[in-house]
């Protein structure tokens, strides 16, 4: 035993030992012819791992485990092999990323508009070039903020390219393997209202704790909405249970704070004011406000 050990520890750490090592280590084997180098002609011995069983020592051959040659070509060969091996390694790993990618940006919610809108296409000029500075630091530091729960608040006229930060954040951080949800006020609550139905898949509370526990909901156009009276009790839930558990919100809109306020309260229960305005603290609270007020892109064929 301390022969073996001795005489075959190098080939014992690299995991095997030819057979004529084997041989003169006392080891049972059945004879095996060697292979040819198929460049050099060279004979290549058997090789195999040597196992313990019941107290004595088991010489096990795979048929393809034989010595490497080397010889220059077949050194130069497999290396060509290694290399077909890691492509195909990396090929596969980079089809799977890609579709954990699509699968996460399916689950986010992102309509066929925004699933392009990422930072490497937003048109940057002097005006927007602080926006969308924020919004990139923003993404690539998302773990730094997720934990301090913060978030942003992209208020402005129409067309200054809100959403598509928003989207662009989203687009962000799903690659660091983070999950957002993103979708309009209108969106949002259409997918609660469809759990009501009898025939539905999901019910509200599974809904509700999509949005109150994924690592960034974002809320497009806010206050655009015809708020009621449920509308506004639903949000005040989301936004509230986010607010509790520190997990950020991004939100996009035309309104400031006061003006946001207002468009909230529902029209038919002028008392849901204090409703209203507990959301938009809450909002403006655990969100970087930034403002983008300027001519509509849109109009002018940049967006």
């Amino acid at each position: 035993m301390k022969q073996l050990e001795n005489s075959t520890q190098k080939h014992l750490n690299e995991g095997r030992i030819t057979i004529d090592e084997a041989k003169k280590l006392g080891i049972k084997v059945i004879d095996i012819d060697p292979k040819t180098c198929e460049f050099c002609g060279k004979k290549l011995r058997p090789t195999g791992l040597v196992i313990e069983f019941l107290g004595t020592y088991r010489w096990l051959h795979n048929d393809k485990d034989f010595e490497e040659c080397d010889c220059p070509r077949a050194v130069e060969h497999r290396e060509y092999l290694k290399k077909l091996e890691e492509e195909k390694i990396r090929a596969e790993k980079e089809k799977a990323y890609q579709q954990k990618i699509e699968e996460m940006i399916k689950k986010s919610r992102l309509g066929d508009r925004f699933k392009k809108r990422t930072f490497e296409n937003f048109v940057v000029n002097e005006k927007n070039r602080q926006a969308y500075e924020m919004a990139k630091k923003y993404a690539e530091n998302f773990a730094k903020y997720k934990e301090q729960g913060l978030g942003l608040a992209f208020t402005g006229s129409y067309g200054t390219g809100k959403t598509h930060l928003a989207a662009a954040i989203c687009h962000e951080i799903i690659k660091q393997g983070y999950q957002p949800i993103f979708g309009t006020m209108i969106n949002l609550l259409g997918e609660i209202k469809a759990t009501y139905d009898e025939w539905a898949k999901e019910d509200e509370i599974r809904v509700l704790d999509r949005y109150t526990n994924c690592h960034l909901l974002v809320i497009d156009d806010l206050g655009k909405e015809k708020p009621t009276e449920w509308s506004l009790e639903k949000l005040y839930y989301i936004v509230n249970t986010r607010y509790e558990k520190s997990l950020p919100i991004v939100i996009t809109s035309n309104y400031d704070a006061n003006k946001l306020t207002e468009r909230l309260v529902a029209k038919d229960n002028p008392k849901n004011v204090e409703t209203a305005e507990a959301i938009v603290s809450r909002l403006f609270e655990m969100c970087v406000g930034i403002e983008m007020n300027w001519e509509d892109y849109r109009k002018e064929g940049l967006l």
